[in-house]
């Protein structure tokens, strides 16, 4: 269990890295170089262009439309009914089940695109993109529910603030209406909450068992580095120097 508790949620900004809830289960300076990856500092600065931004925002979308068969997939192999029952929520809330004729997340990203003038499926996917999509479904299918929970909650949920808290900062330079920046938002306000779920079960899996606490920091350092890769796929044209 972290000293800290899981009472902590941290207000991110664009600038920020993740809390110290994190600090003992990414390996050290992974985050740091998540948060300085080209593309991710040049929507921070306002550098992104929208070339740029739509680039992601396709490729970005061949890689989310799954997140709720990767959550399907990893809740399979969870043992605990009380586990699966806190996942569900999550699930409940991508898929707009929670309340009644709310929009979906799915649908909450499509505005996006289209605020940005992004089609969805109008470049083809890079191969990164494949290699982060393969990687996600094969931890999460597996039988060992350690593997889809570490590639979920630290490839994914916690590094939000980290990923998207950039892409809102590129989005507001751009001055892309408030409709094209909910999925975003929604994202960096609740998906810590997500991952502080998942981080409890984690703990709870590999407690006084260094080698499974080994083995899901490998996974989480794995999905870190295949979505550094899918980032460095983007066009990011060569700007002259004044």
């Amino acid at each position: 269990m972290n000293s800290l508790g899981y009472a902590i949620h941290a207000t991110h900004d664009e600038q920020q890295l993740l809390g110290e809830l994190w600090s003992d289960i990414f390996p050290h300076g992974l985050i740091k170089s998540l948060h300085e990856h080209p593309f991710l500092a040049a929507c921070r600065s306002g550098a992104a262009d929208h070339e740029m931004l739509c680039d992601f925002l396709i490729q970005h979308q061949y890689y989310s439309k799954y997140f709720t068969r990767y959550l399907c997939a990893m809740m399979a192999s969870l043992p605990e009914q009380a586990d699966v029952k806190a996942l569900a929520e999550n699930l409940m809330e991508e898929m707009g089940l929670d309340r009644p004729d709310v929009v979906t997340h799915g649908e909450l990203y499509l505005n996006a695109m289209v605020a940005v003038g992004a089609r969805p499926g109008s470049k083809p996917m890079h191969a990164n993109t494949r290699q982060l999509i393969d990687a996600m479904f094969q931890h999460c299918r597996s039988s060992e529910p350690l593997e889809g929970l570490a590639a979920l909650c630290l490839g994914a949920e916690a590094i939000v603030p980290v990923v998207y808290g950039a892409i809102l900062a590129g989005l507001r330079s751009l001055d892309v209406a408030p409709e094209g920046l909910q999925f975003f938002e929604i994202h960096v306000a609740d998906d810590e909450d997500h991952a502080i779920v998942m981080r409890k079960i984690i703990d709870r899996l590999i407690e006084n068992q260094p080698q499974r606490r080994e083995k899901v920091m490998a996974i989480g350092a794995e999905m870190v580095t295949l979505r550094m890769a899918m980032l460095s796929a983007i066009d990011m044209p060569q700007r002259q120097v004044a």
